[in-house]
């Protein structure tokens, strides 16, 4: 089976309470991801949306195509990165969660002078932000118990 990396982006759809709809979609990815093998982080900010998921090409496609895009809680998703690997950078998380960070904040401000909007992110800087992704500490923790 042939692995892949997939980065997209979207826009959380306006609702009451964003940080209770964000820790749905975290446990909703922890139990659709660890039976299907799929791993990955996703960081949430400005009510922006990036993720990074890693698994076999059948699987995250299908999480993609026909869960996430179907999601109605997502909107303008849009697909930035999928290339085939050989060595997956999240296989310990079936989803982490890289919540708001300095060191993402001052990456978008150098390259792309703005705070954080994933959007903006191109084919040279979408390599070193997926390894800053896959760098940051899970705070899926801290988000449950807040």
């Amino acid at each position: 089976m042939e692995d892949v990396r997939l980065l997209y982006v979207s826009k959380l759809k306006d609702c009451a309470n964003p940080m209770n709809e964000l820790f749905n979609i975290l446990t909703e990815a922890l139990n659709f991801n660890t039976p299907h093998k799929i791993y990955g982080a996703l960081y949430y900010g400005n009510g922006y949306f990036v993720q990074c998921l890693e698994g076999e090409r059948e699987k995250v496609e299908h999480l993609y195509f026909q869960k996430i895009l179907k999601d109605p809680r997502h909107e303008e998703c849009e697909v930035l990165f999928l290339e085939n690997i050989d060595e997956r950078m999240f296989s310990k998380w079936h989803m982490k969660y890289a919540s708001y960070h300095k060191d993402v904040i001052n990456f978008f401000m150098d390259k792309h002078k703005e705070s954080f909007n994933p959007y903006l992110l191109t084919n040279e800087t979408i390599p070193d932000f997926v390894d800053l992704l896959s760098r940051q500490p899970d705070s899926f923790y801290t988000l449950s118990h807040s």
